[in-house]
């Protein structure tokens, strides 16, 4: 395993960000607030994952975070997990990509 690096925070970075703003896109005339409700969640477990990941260089936090969602938001976010996995920065025993 292979520790973080900086050149690895901002390429995942460069991935996430514009994957959370992607999970903003509803339908507009969605009526469910359960819907909502469900949008909101996923953008705030992802937000914070990063934040936390920002200040802790900790990739085996930022994958466990991610595998820990329901299938949808979790396939979103497979570029990043694949990414990690494939630069080994978490234990071959925790990869779900390969």
């Amino acid at each position: 395993m292979k520790q973080v690096t900086k050149t690895h925070a901002l390429l995942i970075n460069r991935m996430m960000l514009p994957l959370i703003a992607s999970l903003a896109e509803y339908e507009q005339n969605e009526q469910d607030l359960g819907m909502f409700k469900m949008y909101v969640g996923d953008l705030a477990h992802n937000i914070a994952a990063l934040d936390v990941f920002n200040h802790n260089m900790d990739a085996v936090a930022l994958h466990d975070s991610i595998m820990m969602q329901d299938t949808l938001p979790r396939e979103h976010f497979y570029e990043v997990l694949k990414y990690i996995e494939d630069s080994a920065l978490i234990p071959e025993a925790m990869y779900a990509c390969s």
